[in-house]
């Protein structure tokens, strides 16, 4: 029973459930009172009692529908029909009615005194009777209204109400048992103000020419996540829940297949429920999906909503249905900043209007988002005022945090706090890092306001190709340009992503790429030259499929729309194929002494207790800044261990053991010693 079903009513009055169980125990108490007059021999049938003795039609004379008189709608049951179900439904609920139809049946039949009405006694002691009524293809079995006991005939076996049903028609909120973990009903005031789409999905579900309606919703260069959201936004905007299914949880049995639809129409039917089916998207259990949900349709009569791009020959042989399909496209700035301005100040809408140019949020995504940043009482005017820059960047870090999706477990986030201050390198090399945080700021305006990009999506993003020995600033590099433009940066493990089996290195890198694409992050591919290396010429199957890597990475460096950088120590080592695709290529030299003694002081703050520190005596070790940092870190951990502050000695100690672990002395530029 739904909402709709049930008029407003004043608080004096009763809860429409507490009327509804008075109703049904009236009706209960009058057929009690027939059954009994029969067994007494005071009428042969009802039909002989005197006029009014009938129980009236109480849905004319009462506010408000019953819920047995709305089941008898929905299934369109007759009159004898209805009063039979309510007949198998109170000799569960009420003892009284029991022990009528235990002795109705024992003085009629002669069979005993069974408790559980059979369809002999309903038809001397219900209106109306008509045999068909116990039909398999009548509404009470057809729809597992009622069901029989035994082997006996059909008109000597008990009949029993269907548990659901009984839950139904005493105004008990519940689903079917046999529906777990296959339909999930999920309510229509879950979902918020209805979208254009929206809009029009309801159009399509409330209009139609009296057959069932199929309406297959295609993605139209949209995600599966708003697919589903335009359709439940559709449902709600109906005002009716929704019956959401996956095809995979149906059975494959073509028997169990037709006994589920029949449970699943049921329920849709008396939840006043749309059916909305899942497709899958994995191209290895497409067609299985597809097979099952066709199957399912086929069988069922009420109407469903199939969610995908499915085969449009099979469409055309459901011909008792009436098929319609929407497009649903991603949700337009139009569309989004009509939703902005009912929920955040001027200052907000302009941010993530902003945010989205770079974050591409689902509309579950963005109703999150707003629902983070919007203040808990927009009227309390105690509240302090926040700034305009402050929210800025809250909704930009929302939007961030929102955009990651499953990118988590398929590459290694990495936080850090670097930035360009950090990176001690030529004025040309920092100069050429903030050229790229400046295309990542800028590349909306440029590639849409402008309409630089022209008709091609290719060769939008950014790909850079750090050069340099180890230790010299790359992935360093890499963190200060991600926290520059506020993005996350993904260092991707090679181990996770090459594989020794055909195909599968495309694959895994299609699911990074895929999730990276959400939030245009910035990806890092340390040692690229693993990946990026040369193509070689074919000599068996083994260099064609390493050659078909290399192309596909080309191919999807140049289609993404973020920023993709390439570390190597082997600069000469990487497809020159690559470096028409490859914007910024930095060399990162090896410090010299100017900057060893600057990486020095970095490395040794003023928080940390030091002594007689000679920077242009350290400065002569010929180290990279990864080593230098891994020398100052070692000395301070010395120096604590002494109780001391960080003298030179201590220094000296720890960049002896970081020049063995490459197995060479310790080396100085000068002869003077740094001890």
């Amino acid at each position: 029973m739904t909402e709709s079903d049930r008029p407003v009513v004043s608080e004096a009055e009763p809860a429409w459930s507490e009327r509804n169980q008075q109703w049904l125990a009236r009706e209960v108490a009058a057929l009690c009172a027939r059954i009994e007059a029969l067994a007494a021999g005071k009428t042969n049938r009802v039909d002989d009692q005197p006029p009014g003795s009938a129980p009236p039609d109480a849905s004319a004379d009462e506010p408000f529908t019953p819920a047995l008189v709305r089941c008898a709608e929905i299934f369109g049951l007759s009159t004898f029909e209805r009063e039979l179900l309510l007949l198998a439904a109170a000799v569960e609920l009420d003892s009284g009615a029991r022990h009528a139809v235990a002795q109705a049946q024992a003085a009629l039949t002669e069979s005993g005194r069974s408790s559980q009405p059979t369809f002999s006694l309903a038809l001397r002691v219900l209106a109306d009777p008509h045999w068909d009524a116990l039909s398999p293809l009548a509404p009470l079995r057809r729809w597992r209204l009622i069901e029989l006991e035994g082997r006996r005939s059909p008109v000597q076996q008990p009949l029993h109400i269907d548990e659901r049903v009984l839950h139904y028609i005493t105004g008990v909120a519940a689903t079917d048992e046999r529906l777990t973990g296959i339909a999930r009903l999920q309510a229509a005031d879950e979902f918020g103000t209805a979208s254009p789409t929206g809009q029009r999905i309801a159009r399509e579900l409330s209009g139609g020419d009296g057959r069932p309606l199929l309406l297959v919703l295609t993605p139209s260069g949209c995600d599966h996540e708003t697919l589903r959201h335009a359709a439940a936004d559709g449902i709600a905007a109906g005002g009716v829940p929704g019956l959401w299914l996956q095809p995979r949880d149906l059975p494959s049995d073509p028997r169990e297949l037709a006994e589920t639809a029949l449970l699943v129409d049921r329920e849709a039917a008396l939840a006043g429920a749309v059916i909305a089916m899942e497709l899958e998207t994995a191209a290895e259990s497409a067609a299985e999906s597809e097979r099952r949900a066709l199957a399912f349709i086929a069988g069922a009569v009420g109407p469903v909503m199939l969610l995908g791009a499915p085969d449009t020959m099979p469409l055309t042989r459901l011909a008792q249905r009436r098929v319609a399909k929407i497009g649903v496209a991603p949700v337009s700035q139009g569309e989004l900043a009509l939703q902005l301005r009912q929920h955040l100040p001027a200052a907000g809408v302009v941010a993530l209007q902003q945010a989205v140019q770079q974050f591409h949020l689902s509309p579950p995504a963005l109703r999150n988002v707003i629902e983070q940043v919007t203040p808990e009482d927009p009227s309390d005017a105690s509240a302090p005022t926040e700034s305009a820059a402050s929210l800025s960047r809250r909704i930009w870090q929302a939007c961030r945090e929102s955009s990651r999706g499953g990118l988590d477990l398929l590459a290694q986030r990495v936080d850090s706090r670097a930035s360009f201050d950090d990176i001690v390198l030529p004025l040309a090399q920092m100069e050429m890092l903030r050229d790229i945080a400046e295309h990542l700021r800028h590349r909306h305006t440029v590639y849409e306001t402008w309409g630089m990009a022209g008709k091609t999506v290719r060769g939008r993003g950014v790909c850079a190709l750090f050069a340099g020995e180890s230790g010299t600033g790359k992935t360093l590099a890499a963190e200060a340009i991600a926290n520059e433009v506020g993005l996350d940066l993904y260092r991707i493990d090679l181990a996770t992503v090459v594989s020794k089996y055909i195909g599968e290195t495309e694959k895994n890198l299609k699911r990074v790429f895929d999730g990276a694409e959400t939030s245009g992050a910035v990806l890092l591919f340390d040692e690229a030259e693993a990946l990026f290396g040369k193509r070689s010429e074919v000599k068996d199957s083994h260099d064609r499929y390493a050659n078909i890597e290399v192309a596909y990475l080309l191919q999807r460096i140049e289609a993404y729309r973020g920023l993709a950088i390439l570390t190597t120590n082997m600069r000469s080592a990487i497809d020159r194929a690559f470096l028409r695709r490859i914007r910024f290529v930095v060399q990162f030299p090896f410090p010299d002494d100017a900057a060893r003694r600057e990486i020095w002081r970095r490395e040794l703050p003023d928080s940390a207790p030091q002594r007689d520190i000679d920077h242009a005596a350290l400065a002569r070790i010929p180290l990279s800044g990864g080593h230098i940092h891994s020398v100052a870190l070692g000395a301070a951990f010395i120096a604590a261990a002494a109780g001391e502050p960080i003298m030179m000695p201590h220094l000296r100690l720890a960049a002896q053991r970081e020049a063995a672990k490459f197995e060479r002395p310790l080396l100085e530029t000068s002869p003077r010693s740094v001890a």
